[in-house]
């Protein structure tokens, strides 16, 4: 999926009372890890990779954009989100099975969107599989369109 984005382009994330952004840094990446895995534990297939695995394979990726790539913590609930990205992709979004259907999946796009506009990044893509709808969907909403399915994407 694609979105188009501008200079100009001001998007507002949105955030729930009390919600506190925090960027990617070497101090942080554990803590993104951990959001992951929350995130992610109970969907089919997941990969379970390590810490240093899952962190390595981000920051080894010459386009990662740790100044795009945010996570947010919110009061009574810790660290609940989390959004990775790179040159022209937002590569990953998670969000805690706890708070899901809050809106913070969508603010988390749209914060790293604004990041990247006023960096000057002229389009963001994304990838979602075939089974999750209710990400596509989201992302539907927040202005990406379809631009095909990958063969044997999973």
């Amino acid at each position: 999926m694609r979105i188009k984005l501008a200079a100009g382009d001001r998007f507002e994330a949105g955030w729930p009372d009390g919600a506190a952004v925090v960027e990617w840094s070497a101090a942080t990446a554990v803590r993104f890890y951990a959001v992951y895995v929350a995130s992610f534990r109970d969907r089919p297939g997941f990969p379970d990779p390590t810490a240093e695995e899952w962190i390595e394979e981000n920051t080894e990726d010459e386009d990662f954009r740790p100044e795009w790539s945010i996570m947010v913590t919110l009061p009574g609930h810790g660290d609940v989100g989390f959004v990775t990205a790179a040159d022209g992709w937002i590569v990953q979004v998670g969000v805690v099975p706890a708070v899901r259907g809050t809106g913070l999946g969508g603010a988390l796009i749209r914060e790293s969107l604004r990041r990247m506009a006023a960096a000057g990044a002229s389009e963001a893509w994304l990838t979602v599989n075939v089974n999750n709808p209710s990400a596509a969907g989201l992302y539907r909403r927040l202005g990406f369109d379809d631009m095909g399915q990958r063969a044997r994407y999973r």
